[in-house]
């Protein structure tokens, strides 16, 4: 997932670097690209977190068959907070926040953006690890739980930090 802009380049065919040429097309294409791209990193990032949240339901029904009850509302609680940004990267609007629009945005602010989406995909990868380690029989279950929650609230905020970068405004 980090080289996406170098197989997305890669992937244009012989007309497409022809109609570079024409007035207009190039930074047509490279809007498109940008979308593409950005829809690519939040598809792989909503993936990863729908991943961990089967996890968290399998977890669920694993603690009450077993009868205990006591962590089910901080699990709950993770798995809610997982669901509500999951669905942020994935129904965010098609090249969310303004980055596609006809203003030029700045080279070094583009590969700002392209580290963020990398470190995005890293720490979404990171609550996929966590909760594949989570079990009903482990005597830290609830301290791993709220590292989770940490977790997800801390990619929740790079998800803002993200659109901050990108529109120079917050939410």
């Amino acid at each position: 997932m980090n080289d996406v802009p170098e197989r997305i380049d890669e992937s244009r065919g012989a007309f497409e670097k022809a109609a570079e040429k024409l007035p207009g097309y190039r930074g047509y294409k490279e809007r498109e690209l940008r979308r593409e791209a950005d829809r690519l990193q939040r598809d792989y990032v909503a993936e990863r977190l729908e991943a961990a949240r089967r996890k968290m339901e399998e977890l669920e029904l694993a603690l009450s068959r077993a009868g205990d009850l006591a962590l089910l509302g901080q699990i709950d609680n993770t798995a809610r907070k997982l669901r509500t940004v999951t669905d942020r990267f994935r129904f965010a609007d098609y090249g969310y926040a303004g980055l596609f629009s006809a203003v030029k945005v700045d080279q070094k602010v583009l590969e700002r953006l392209y580290e963020h989406d990398v470190h995005q995909q890293a720490q979404a990868r990171g609550i996929e690890e966590l909760t594949e380690a989570l079990g009903v029989e482990s005597p830290s279950l609830r301290s791993d739980v709220q590292l989770l929650d940490e977790r997800v609230e801390a990619l929740d905020e790079s998800f803002v930090e993200r659109e901050h970068l990108i529109t120079g405004v917050g939410r």
